[in-house]
């Protein structure tokens, strides 16, 4: 996929910390492009080098600490968005997102009990993503939202997915 085709993705939150991982995952990634960041008011308007402090190892992907910080509307230049955004604010913006057409991937919990938000681990429970339909039909929205897990349970379920298919996982116990 060429530059020219990669989908254009915002990141939601992203002077935090979970902003900061989305950012550093996406920077180079095949299909999506780093076309705006959006945070809160106390960061809008700034360079990202000036309105974040960098807490993961390395340092920013090139380019981004030049981009301006943009408040959170929705009127980003994307199609996809990727929120790093705290649960309180969450759950009000996010809607607001995939009402205006935006897909919508949170990686807050605000949504994840949600009976029709899909909870997605894709290589686990990809059939998750038809619940893509009843949401758009429930409340009219041209966009979606699909939520990512906690993080302490991807990677174990990831682990126990393909024991489970194997042989049959009946009980687990983690500490």
């Amino acid at each position: 996929m060429s530059s020219q085709s990669k989908i254009p993705v915002a990141v939601l939150g992203a002077t935090g910390a979970v902003g900061q991982r989305f950012i550093q995952l996406l920077a180079n990634h095949p299909w999506f492009e780093i076309a705006a960041l959006a945070a809160s008011e106390r960061s809008a308007g700034k360079r990202y080098a000036d309105a974040a402090n960098w807490v993961i190892p390395g340092d920013p992907p090139p380019g981004i600490g030049e981009m301006v910080v943009l408040p959170l509307e929705t009127n980003l230049p994307a199609k996809v968005v990727f929120s790093a955004l705290p649960s309180d604010v969450a759950r009000e913006i996010e809607p607001e997102y995939a009402k205006a057409g935006y897909a919508v991937c949170t990686n807050a919990s605000t949504y994840r009990q949600a009976q029709d938000v899909p909870l997605l681990i894709p290589d686990i429970n990809a059939d998750h993503a038809d619940l893509i339909a009843r949401q758009r039909q429930t409340y009219n929205w041209p966009g979606l939202m699909v939520a990512s897990p906690n993080c302490t349970i991807t990677g174990p379920a990831m682990a126990l997915k393909p024991l489970d298919a194997a042989f049959g996982v009946r009980k687990v116990f983690m500490a």
